[in-house]
C-alpha cells in the first residue's frame, strides 16, 4: 500500500511494501498497523520527509527494510517480539529502559526486548534493516531445540562478539 510514491529505486524487500510517502499522518498510520508503533512525530515539519518501509512475516519471524528522508521519532510500547537493528546508513538513537544508544552507520543494536517500550530517533538519510522474532516462537524453538521447556528468557546486556555479528549481518545484506 503507497501513497505519494517515493523516487523508485529497489530496496532488498521492495517485493513486501508497507509504505512509500511522504504524508506523515499515511505514515503514520501504516506504522501503527504494520509494526505496532504507539508513536510517530516528524521533527521539523519544514523539512523534506517521505518514508519507505518493506515488511516480510513469515510465522512468527518478521524481517523489515525502512528508510527515512527528514528526522522522526518512532516509539513502541510493550510488543510481543525480540528485534534486532542493523544500520545500513545513515544514524539513529534508541532509548528503552534506563538505556539509550546510538546507532551509527554499519552497526547494529543488542536484541531490544519484548515487553519494554522502546523509542526510536532517525535522522534524515538513515535505512536499516530489522530482524524480528516472536517472544512465543523464540521460547518454543528453543525448548525444542533443548529437548525440555523454557518458560523464561533473558538476554544478557553485554557486548556482542563482533566477529558473529559480522557474519550475521553478511547473511542479511548478502554482502
Amino acid at each position: 500500500q503507497t501513497n505519494s510514491l517515493m523516487p523508485g529505486r529497489s530496496t532488498p524487500l521492495s517485493n513486501y511494501p508497507v509504505v512509500r510517502s511522504s504524508d506523515p499522518e499515511f505514515v503514520r498510520d501504516r506504522l501503527f498497523q504494520v509494526y505496532g508503533a504507539n508513536s510517530f512525530a516528524v521533527k521539523r515539519s519544514d523539512d523534506e520527509f517521505a518514508v519507505t518501509a518493506d515488511h516480510l512475516q513469515i510465522g512468527g519471524v518478521g524481517l523489515s527494510y525502512v528508510e527515512y528522508i527528514g528526522d522522526v521519532s518512532v516509539g513502541f510500547g510493550e510488543l510481543s517480539f525480540v528485534r534486532q537493528c542493523f544500520n545500513i546508513e545513515g544514524l539513529a538513537r534508541y532509548h528503552t529502559g534506563a538505556q539509550s544508544m546510538e546507532i551509527p552507520p554499519g552497526a547494529w543494536t543488542p536484541i531490544l526486548h519484548a515487553r519494554q517500550p522502546l523509542r526510536f530517533e532517525f535522522q534524515s538519510g538513515y535505512r536499516q534493516i530489522a530482524l524480528r522474532i516472536e517472544f512465543d516462537t523464540l521460547l518454543r524453538n528453543l525448548s525444542a531445540l533443548l529437548g525440555k521447556e523454557v518458560h523464561e528468557l533473558t538476554f544478557d546486556e553485554a557486548r556482542t562478539n563482533p566477529a558473529a555479528m559480522e557474519g550475521l549481518r553478511r547473511r542479511i545484506f548478502h554482502a
